[in-house]
């Protein structure tokens, strides 16, 4: 099975967090028709530590870097890694691929 990254899933991130005890908001406002907001601004808190992200799948990635990294206090970049550029390699590598066979009937 795969996982992808959806709205089914916030409720499991959500709980990860706060089963390792982190304390967790959301900040966000009603739409003018009353319904659930669908963007929110969404924080987690712990050991002096505060992480804030666009959503919560995204909140469980920037403390999986907290819980990868062990920093043991708040400097600045301290979860920049000392390792091979990951990002550049693989966009590269997905740019120079050949393209899809998209013929057109």
């Amino acid at each position: 099975m795969s996982l992808t990254s959806h709205a089914n899933v916030r409720n499991s991130c959500l709980h990860i967090l706060h089963t390792r005890g982190y304390k967790l908001k959301a900040e966000a406002e009603l739409m003018a028709d009353g319904d659930w907001p669908t963007d929110a601004r969404w924080t987690a808190e712990k050991d002096g530590f505060f992480f804030t992200a666009d959503n919560p799948m995204e909140l469980l990635g920037l403390v999986a870097i907290y819980d990868f990294v062990q920093p043991s206090k708040d400097v600045p970049y301290w979860w920049r890694l000392d390792c091979p550029d990951h990002w550049d390699n693989l966009m590269e590598e997905a740019l120079s691929a050949p393209p899809a066979n998209n013929d057109e009937c």
